[in-house]
């Protein structure tokens, strides 16, 4: 049965307070573990989710449709890793972004350390898939791994990839757990849990939508890491939804929706902290708060996902009909398709993202830059030569009007520049 364990928090005097310094009991919540629920749903919330798991399966089985799949595939991406920052409240904007990267893309470093740990996420959210594609369960050292990635580029790396060996908690003071509004379980219990969750994520008790949304819960739930908890559990949603088939293509940017959502987000994490018998009812209500949120958020992100697809096509589109005659399979032909997700690159990671030489990709880019679809920028004291796609960037900048949008502003396509043929 799910608890709270009464502990003690002694005196210190680290703090400059005496709120600070001072001692109190608290009470640390220890969940059930996972295995063995049998978890029951009314019939409304689960068409709910089936509806929600048939939008992710149509989203991935628009390859036929789209121009673009990389691109898209990239761009959907990088907006959920984006986003997933965004709850967390690492805030930057596309331009912020790019110039973070452009620094980061010669050896360099940046100054926007917010903009260096958004990039982070966006690396860690990469590798989480790239895990998921790869092998058909996840362990808990590809659990570690994924955070370690991400805490890479923030200011304490040495934290990436470490359960954590102390009590920590959420709110109230950032010196002890007296005020907090949530104490998650004491450290001794972290490793079983997580062991549980990733026992859990490798089965299929419960549909695929549902196992990536209690994940979810149970492992924000358990927050066993100093920090990055949110984004390494937002990852977890889409290790668990690409090992089950759902998303085999395209990740629905979910953290999207959750960033507009953020009150409906909390109450239903919160929510589904019960204090009733493992195999109570109670437990199996407390948890629909939160499948209701979460399968809401799925809908609209794969509409969001959806109607950026076509955005992607008409941009692609136009590119090429400005580019006039490519040779199926050329450089050129590769790089458009994944220049929707990539609003800079350099000649080198042009190559890499191709699997072309730095020769073939250099003269693609060559034509690219012709045709007005990249420009140039230089770099560092060294002038090394960067290029930016502006039409992507303006891309990402309506992805972040949609994103201050609880409803979704998705109605209106971003300005297209005309490219003049050349």
């Amino acid at each position: 049965m799910a608890e709270y364990v009464r502990r003690r928090w002694e005196p210190r005097f680290e703090g400059m307070t005496r709120r600070d310094r001072q001692g109190c009991n608290y009470d640390a919540y220890l969940p059930d573990p996972l295995a063995g629920w049998n978890l029951t749903l009314p019939s409304d919330l689960a068409a709910d989710i089936a509806d929600a798991e048939t939008a992710i399966r149509d989203l991935n089985q628009a390859r036929t449709s789209h121009v673009s799949l990389e691109g898209l595939a990239r761009f959907l991406l990088r907006a959920e890793s984006v986003a997933s920052s965004k709850i967390e409240g690492l805030d930057a904007g596309p331009r912020r972004l790019v110039e973070a990267e452009a620094a980061i893309a010669q050896g360099g470093e940046s100054a926007d350390r917010v903009a260096v740990e958004v990039l982070g996420n966006i690396a860690a959210m990469e590798s989480a898939i790239e895990l998921a594609t790869q092998d058909q369960t996840i362990s808990l050292p590809d659990l570690l791994e994924i955070h370690r990635v991400l805490m890479d580029r923030s200011s304490r790396p040495e934290l990436g990839g470490v359960v954590r060996e102390q009590q920590n908690w959420i709110g109230g003071s950032s010196h002890n757990p007296c005020s907090a509004v949530f104490v998650p379980p004491p450290a001794e219990q972290v490793k079983g849990l997580l062991d549980d969750v990733v026992d859990y994520t490798n089965n299929d008790e419960h549909s695929p939508l549902v196992q990536a949304a209690i994940a979810h819960a149970q492992f924000e739930t358990i927050h066993p890491f100093a920090d990055g908890n949110g984004r390494t559990g937002r990852a977890l949603i889409h290790v668990t939804l690409r090992q089950r088939g759902l998303s085999s293509t395209f990740v629905p940017p979910i953290s999207l929706v959750l960033a507009t959502w953020s009150d409906d987000y909390i109450a239903g994490l919160t929510a589904f902290r019960h204090l009733h018998p493992a195999d109570s009812p109670e437990r199996s209500l407390a948890a629909h708060t939160w499948l209701r949120t979460f399968a809401g958020a799925t809908l609209r992100a794969c509409s969001d996902a959806q109607a950026y697809a076509s955005r992607i096509d008409k941009l692609t589109d136009q590119w090429r009909s400005n580019l006039g005659t490519i040779r199926k399979g050329s450089a050129l032909d590769l790089l458009i398709e994944v220049l929707p997700g990539v609003p800079l690159m350099t000649v080198e990671s042009a190559a890499r993202l191709i699997s072309r030489s730095e020769v073939a990709a250099g003269g693609a880019i060559n034509r690219l830059l012709d045709a007005e679809i990249l420009v140039q920028r230089n770099v560092g004291k060294q002038r090394y030569r960067i290029f930016e796609a502006p039409a992507v960037l303006e891309l990402f900048t309506s992805l972040e009007r949609t994103l201050a949008s609880p409803t979704g502003d998705t109605a209106t396509d971003p300005p297209v520049r005309p490219v003049p043929r050349r």
